[in-house]
């Protein structure tokens, strides 16, 4: 939701594909009702134990009550008007469309978070219903974007790192195509809804809403077709006039920094109080203006005043030289290499006085330019226009550093994948880098791997842009909108000893 992921449509695939591979490994069961609130929340605190999310040290609230309002958030269901049933994950249909054991569909095909924990949700962002009056049915909610796996930890509310839209996107297509042939009333319930998923897969999806690399999101894009849709009788736009712009998702905690100013998105182009166009997203669910005004938006904001506001990056879970930090520190509010300029002062504690520096440094134009001036009229004659103002900005937001350890990879389209590479020298930026390669982090370098030492350790770039070039699984910097140029900081740094110690200082903030 706030700036997650690509569509609805590729949400719904997540929990089908998840539920399917997780219930073809159990034994039959009888059709089951929703979960309702009272028996999530028995086991949530056991559910969310291994879970890293950390609050601001300044929210006066019990921890009882945060833990309600985390509870509310990461079961948010928005009143979908887009459910998969469960019945439909016992089809056997997923065996005929979707190949592979359990660790392949999920882990490399999918790219979603497991909730270990959980016996009863197979993945963050995975929704149920909550009544027991009704059929279990599930959708999703933002933490499918804004959850991430690091070193075999899950951390609350940062961006994801493999997370497919487009495979999930394709799944569900073939899996309710399929499931509508099987034998059934055309009007029982299930029927109704897998035609309804169906449907909002076909005329919701536009071509420039699939992302190009993994672990990328379109959901800026989207937004502009689903805008425009609705005072169109659901026309879309022309394709060349909607931007492409893949970004990767920023974690949530960055919300603290920005509110005093009140510009969101990667470019800042959205003004208001909270980041609200990320609602549009649920319009991708067929929902109309009025269901966004009346149940969406009130919800979203809820939202960012129980939990989003609150919430501070996760502390660096390894050893720092803290001598060498302290030098780092030195160097980051020296004028002569000046980050504190752009990206504002730290406590250390997770806070950051931001000065909202939003700027042209250099990197790939395509996500600004998507804010065009169709995008803007389709916005302005939305229901979201009197909630703030959409403009094309001059540059992208000087990113606030809380965190920046778990923020990788980096630039706002993801194209730099070690802070080591984006203090260096821009030429020795890879080209090419393995985007499933993210789940572990680079201690020294501090981003994710490139890539596995085997098989590809021993390849020459060449080589690996010649195989890989192509792959959804490889960020390739030859794609549009995934130039890894600018951001030109090497010759104020002054050699590698003084990037070593900027990057060990990153590590504390």
């Amino acid at each position: 939701m706030f700036v997650s992921k690509r569509t609805s449509a590729a949400v719904l695939a997540a929990v089908l594909v998840w539920a399917c591979v997780r219930l073809l490994s159990r034994p039959a069961m009888a059709p089951l009702t929703g979960l309702p609130d009272e028996s999530l929340a028995a086991t949530f605190e056991s559910d969310i134990r291994n879970v890293v999310h950390r609050w601001s040290e300044t929210d006066p609230r019990s921890e009882r009550d945060r833990r309600r309002a985390l509870f509310d958030f990461m079961y948010q269901t928005y009143d979908s008007s887009a459910w998969i049933p469960q019945s439909l994950f016992e089809q056997n249909v997923i065996t005929q469309t979707v190949m592979g054991d359990v660790d392949t569909i999920v882990r490399d095909k999918v790219g979603l978070v497991l909730w270990r924990d959980n016996p009863r949700v197979v993945a963050f962002g995975m929704a149920p219903s909550r009544s027991v009056d009704r059929p279990l049915m599930w959708t999703v909610n933002c933490l499918v974007c804004h959850t991430a796996e690091i070193d075999g930890v899950t951390y609350l509310g940062a961006g994801t790192k493999v997370f497919d839209d487009y495979v999930l996107g394709e799944a569900l297509k073939l899996l309710t195509r399929e499931a509508g042939r099987t034998p059934a009333p055309a009007d029982s319930p299930d029927q109704v809804h897998t035609a309804r998923a169906l449907r909002i897969l076909t005329s919701h999806h536009h071509d420039k809403i699939d992302s190009l690399t993994r672990g990328r999101s379109t959901a800026f894009a989207a937004s502009h077709v689903e805008l425009y849709m609705r005072p169109h009788g659901g026309a879309m736009p022309a394709v060349e006039d909607v931007g492409r712009g893949d970004t990767k998702t920023p974690p949530l905690w960055h919300t603290a920094a920005k509110l005093p100013h009140g510009r969101w998105y990667t470019d800042g182009s959205f003004h208001g109080l909270i980041p609200l166009m990320a609602s549009s997203m649920e319009l991708e669910k067929d929902r109309s203006f009025a269901s966004l005004v009346d149940v969406v938006i009130p919800r979203i904001k809820s939202e960012f005043e129980t939990v989003v506001q609150h919430l501070r990056p996760p502390a660096y879970p390894y050893e720092i030289d803290r001598g060498l930090a302290e030098r780092g520190r030195q160097l980051f509010y020296s004028r002569a290499v000046g980050c504190s300029r752009c990206h504002g002062v730290y406590d250390g504690r997770g806070n950051v006085d931001w000065p909202g520096v939003h700027k042209d440094v250099g990197t790939d134009p395509a996500r600004r330019e998507i804010v065009s001036a169709g995008f803007r009229a389709a916005f302005a004659s939305s229901p979201l226009a009197a909630e703030g103002a959409l403009e094309k900005s001059e540059g992208y937001a000087a990113t606030p550093l809380t965190g920046v350890w778990a923020n990788y990879p980096y630039l706002h389209n993801g194209s730099v994948p070690t802070l080591y590479h984006l203090l260096g020298p821009v030429s020795e930026r890879p080209k090419i880098f393995y985007v499933m390669a993210a789940r572990h982090l680079d201690r020294e370098k501090v981003g994710q791997l490139l890539y596995p030492a085997r098989p590809y350790g021993w390849l020459p770039e060449r080589e690996l842009l010649r195989r890989y070039g192509a792959d959804r699984d490889w960020f390739n910097t030859a794609r549009p909108g995934s130039s890894n140029a600018g951001h030109d900081v090497w010759g104020r740094i002054g050699g590698d000893e003084n990037r070593r110690a900027l990057i060990e200082y990153l590590k504390t903030l």
